[in-house]
């Protein structure tokens, strides 16, 4: 029942956002909020579960990408900077501006972990410059300007008004970060 619980959680805040009640989601369940409370003991207990299990599997994607071998420092820079948790709707503008507002304690959750992402993007840079596959830039300099235009990708402002989804943007940021804009000579016309 628990797993049920998290599951209708997620949908209503697909659907409502995080302002939904308990009353909805004993609507949405078909159960009794007297159920839901046998297992979580309020709603924000219920968004901390799934904040953490979100944070969780991007820590555990990050994990294997990092120790994938057969992937090249570029391929790994770009999967680390473009992950997206597949239950929580990160890349939804107005959920990430709710979290912010209304429950602001796992708004910190998911913004420490973005910030704690950096850690392995810099072992990453630090080898992919050791091995020659990475001009020897200032590393510290690097993870600024990646900090900087992810920051800017995830502001729920931007969000709301951008034609592009949450992945599409994070793809081109990463694109142009790592290949910049200009067009190289074979593939000019």
């Amino acid at each position: 029942m628990k797993q049920r619980i998290q599951q209708a959680v997620l949908e209503l805040i697909v659907e409502k956002g995080v302002k939904f009640t308990m009353s909805d989601l004993a609507s949405h369940l078909g159960t009794s909020k007297r159920t839901i409370y046998e297992h979580f003991a309020s709603k924000e207990e219920m968004i901390s579960v799934i904040v953490d299990e979100a944070i969780a599997e991007v820590q555990e994607t990050e994990r294997k990408i990092y120790e994938d071998q057969t992937l090249t420092t570029l391929e790994k820079l770009k999967a680390v900077l473009c992950i997206v948790p597949s239950g929580l709707h990160f890349g939804d503008a107005r959920l990430l501006s709710e979290m912010k507002r209304y429950v602001p304690d796992e708004w910190k959750k998911i913004d420490k972990q973005m910030q704690e992402e950096w850690k392995t993007v810099t072992v990453i840079l630090e080898q992919g410059i050791a091995n020659g596959e990475l001009r020897p830039l200032p590393v510290t300099s690097v993870i600024q300007m990646l900090r900087g235009a992810s920051a800017a990708i995830y502001d729920p402002d931007f969000l709301i008004h951008s034609p592009e989804s949450l992945t599409s943007a994070l793809d081109t940021m990463v694109e142009v970060l790592l290949n910049g804009m200009a067009v190289s000579d074979c593939t000019k016309k």
